[in-house]
């Protein structure tokens, strides 16, 4: 799976609302924390977190949404590994 595929599977699950509280900060998270399996430098990491939130949440852009795509079809390992 990609990571903007990932994204969208938290955001999905974030618009069901599957807990009383906290749906956007719960699914947020699991999107960064993905990050932290990535060999990426911590500047670029931070932007990363950060934007995945955005997606997470809904509030990202349709430029950020794209960037976020790109960023991830770039990636060397390109995929997440699953567990």
């Amino acid at each position: 799976m990609f990571l903007d595929e990932a994204a969208d599977l938290c955001r999905e699950c974030h618009r069901l609302a599957p807990f009383c509280n906290f749906n956007g900060n719960t699914f947020a998270a699991l999107a960064r924390s993905l990050v932290d399996t990535l060999k990426l430098k911590a500047d670029q990491a931070h932007v990363i977190r950060s934007l995945l939130g955005h997606v997470v949440a809904g509030t990202a852009s349709d430029v950020e949404a794209k960037e976020l795509r790109e960023f991830s079809r770039s990636l060397t390992v390109g995929r997440l590994k699953k567990r």
